[in-house]
């Protein structure tokens, strides 16, 4: 069977995906891992807050055509649990504000200020979009990279899928490209 390969080419804004270029949209070839990102949780997770982690990793593994790969043990990533806001002021300025923050290899996550499993789901794809390198994206709705959980749209929380804009986004930073 020949397997008929569409390249769409998207010109990517400077928001979450540095300069603008010509990218080829990784929707249309399947990827390949460029490397495992070897991770942790922190035993404080509840299950059902590990499982919505989870789901956030193969949103971005599936969205990513294969591209972005989690596996569990090791410490490329390291998510951890708080359980209060202030617990992130010695690393960002703005703790008062935030449920969750991601810096280097880490993510550290406010226990008690997300009930929602489909609004957790949401803010975990944001973060783990911060660590695989994607900025804010404000140019479009459909989005989980905006710079507040609450702009992200109610439809996302219910289907955990990439948006293409945040695929094209992942595919600016890494550089994806399909062969032809």
């Amino acid at each position: 069977m020949v397997r008929r390969v569409v390249a769409m080419a998207c010109l990517i804004g400077s928001l979450g995906a540095g300069s603008p270029e010509t990218v080829r949209d990784p929707g249309t070839c399947a990827g390949e891992c460029e490397r495992n990102i070897g991770y942790t949780l922190d035993p404080q997770f509840s299950a059902d807050e590990q499982r919505a982690i989870v789901e956030a990793m193969r949103v971005w593994e599936q969205g990513s055509g294969g591209r972005a790969c989690f596996a569990p043990g090791g410490q490329d990533l390291v998510i951890e649990k708080l359980d209060r806001s202030d617990q992130l002021q010695p690393w960002d300025p703005d703790w008062p504000q935030h449920v969750a923050l991601t810096k280097g290899g880490r993510i550290w996550v406010v226990a008690g200020r997300i009930d929602d499993p489909g609004e957790y789901r949401a803010l975990m794809v944001h973060e783990l979009g911060h660590h695989l390198g994607i900025g804010h994206i404000e140019d479009t709705l459909l989005t989980y990279m905006h710079s507040t959980i609450n702009d992200t749209p109610v439809e996302l929380w219910r289907h955990g899928r990439l948006p293409d804009r945040d695929r094209r986004a992942y595919c600016a930073v890494h550089r994806c490209t399909c062969a032809l």
